[in-house]
C-alpha cells in the first residue's frame, strides 16, 4: 500500500512537470511570433520611410486675360512697362483733376520715348504758337510736320486705347495689338494754359514682347460703325451695362491720324457747337481742360478696318459719340432709357 501510494504521488509530479513543460514551450513560441510580427512592422516602416514622397505637382501659370489696370493724375500716366500682344483692355481709372485720355501707338523699329521726347514732341509748341498768332492756318500743318519732324515721326501705328475720361471716372476699352514693339501711351489733351500734357510727363513707354495672351475677342451688345458719312448706331439703348463694339469702317480724309470715338453724357442745354470747336486739337482753346462735357469713355485712334470695344455702364439720359477728327460731321447723339 505505501509502495503504490508513493508511486501515485511519483506519477503525479512528473505528469505535473510534463504539463509545466508543455505550458512553458507554448510561450516561448508566442514570444517568437511577438519578435517576427514586431521585425516585420519595423522592416514595413522602414521601407514607408524610405520610400521617396512624390513631388508636388508644378502650380499652373496663371491665364493672362489681356487686361491692364491704367490709371492718370496731373500730369502722369501709370501702366505696366510690359505687356504681351493679343486682344488688350485697358481698365482705364481717371485720378486726376482734369480730363485725359490713353492713346497707344507703336514706333519705328529703334526709337524709344526719349527719341519722341526730343525729335518729335518739341514740333508741337511752336506749331500751336503759329496758330494762334495768325502765322499759321490749319492747311499749313501739314508742311509743318513734314519740316519740323522727322520722318519716322510721322510712321508710328497706331491700335487704340482708352478714349477722353472726366476726373474720378472709370471705363474699359478692348482693341488688338498684334504686333511686338516699343509703344507709347499718351495723352495729349491741354491744360488750361494751353500746355501739352504730353510735355507735362504724360507719355510712358510700354514694351509689347512677342507672346500672346490669352485673351479672346469680347462678344458685344450692340455695334457704332464709323465712316467719313458720319456715325451710324442705335438711336436708343437701355440703361445698364453694355459691351459696344465700335468699328471704324475707313480712315478720314486729309488727316495723319485714324478715328477715335470718344462717349459723353450731355445735356439738353448742351451747345453741340461749342462741343464741335473743343474736340479739335488745333483750334485755339481746343482740347483744353476744362472739357464742356463729362466724357466716360470710347475707342481712341483704330485705323479703317480695325474695331474695338466700349464697356459701359450708361444711365437715362442723353449722349453722343463723338470724334476728334472732323467732330461736326463724325457724331451721334442718342439716348438711355
Amino acid at each position: 500500500m505505501c509502495f503504490k501510494h508513493y508511486r501515485s504521488i511519483l506519477m503525479s509530479v512528473l505528469l505535473g512537470t510534463a504539463l509545466l513543460g508543455c505550458d512553458q514551450g507554448s510561450d516561448s513560441e508566442a514570444e517568437k511570433g511577438n519578435v517576427v510580427v514586431k521585425a516585420d512592422s519595423e522592416q514595413a516602416n522602414e521601407v514607408a520611410e524610405s520610400k521617396p514622397e512624390p513631388e508636388p505637382k508644378p502650380e499652373p501659370e496663371p491665364k493672362d486675360d489681356g487686361v491692364v489696370n491704367v490709371t492718370t493724375t496731373d500730369f502722369k500716366i501709370n501702366a505696366p512697362a510690359e505687356i504681351k500682344k493679343g486682344w488688350t483692355t485697358f481698365r482705364f481709372k481717371n485720378e486726376g483733376k482734369q480730363v485725359h485720355f490713353v492713346a497707344i501707338y507703336r514706333l519705328v523699329d529703334g526709337k524709344t520715348l526719349e527719341d519722341q521726347l526730343t525729335e518729335v514732341a518739341p514740333a508741337f509748341d511752336p506749331l500751336m504758337e503759329g496758330l494762334r498768332s495768325g502765322e499759321l492756318t490749319k492747311a499749313d500743318i501739314g508742311p509743318f510736320f513734314e519740316e519740323n519732324i522727322p520722318e519716322w515721326g510721322l510712321q508710328m501705328k497706331w491700335s487704340g486705347g482708352a478714349a477722353l475720361l472726366s476726373p474720378g471716372n472709370s471705363t474699359e476699352s478692348t482693341f488688338l495689338i498684334d504686333e511686338a514693339g516699343t509703344y507709347l501711351v499718351e495723352c495729349y489733351v491741354k491744360a488750361p494754359n494751353g500746355q501739352w500734357h504730353t510735355l507735362m510727363g504724360m507719355l510712358q513707354q510700354v514694351n509689347v514682347v512677342d507672346e500672346e495672351n490669352d485673351a479672346v475677342e469680347p462678344s458685344a451688345d450692340y455695334e457704332v460703325v464709323v465712316s467719313n458719312a458720319g456715325v451710324v448706331g442705335p438711336d436708343t439703348l437701355p440703361a445698364g451695362q453694355h459691351s459696344i463694339k465700335v468699328v471704324m469702317q475707313e480712315d478720314p480724309e486729309g488727316f495723319f491720324i485714324p478715328y477715335d470715338l470718344n462717349l459723353a453724357k450731355i445735356g439738353d442745354d448742351t451747345d453741340l457747337e461749342k462741343l464741335y470747336y473743343w474736340m479739335d486739337w488745333t483750334n485755339v482753346g481746343g482740347l483744353r481742360a476744362p472739357a464742356p462735357v463729362e466724357f466716360i469713355g470710347g475707342l481712341e485712334h483704330t485705323y479703317g478696318g480695325g474695331h474695338g470695344y466700349v464697356n459701359v455702364n450708361l444711365e437715362p439720359g442723353r449722349y453722343i459719340w463723338i470724334s476728334e477728327l472732323n467732330a461736326a460731321k463724325i457724331n451721334k447723339v442718342f439716348t438711355v432709357e
